[in-house]
């Protein structure tokens, strides 16, 4: 009498435990592929663009050659970092 008491109580709780862990897997799949989606979109702004790049030194170049009165050691004791 106990035994079958037991294996229905055994059988409604392995079932619950079943549902709650595709509830857990159904989530964790679907907040993946939005994380993933938005990594992708994301991602091309952390790289750096080479054209901001050429801009920038390519405007101090034009600085550099539009001024004739700036003198050569104030232009090497000025650090550049480009974008």
């Amino acid at each position: 009498m106990y035994i079958k008491m037991t294996e229905g109580e055994d059988e409604k709780m392995s079932h619950r435990w079943q549902k709650d862990a595709d509830g857990i897997l159904i989530f964790t799949g679907l907040f993946s592929a939005a994380l993933a989606a938005l990594l992708t979109v994301s991602v091309q702004d952390l790289k750096s663009n080479p054209q901001d790049t050429t801009v920038f030194y390519l405007a101090n170049i034009y600085q550099l050659l539009a001024d004739p009165n700036i003198s050569r050691a104030s232009i090497l004791a000025t650090p550049v970092q480009p974008p």
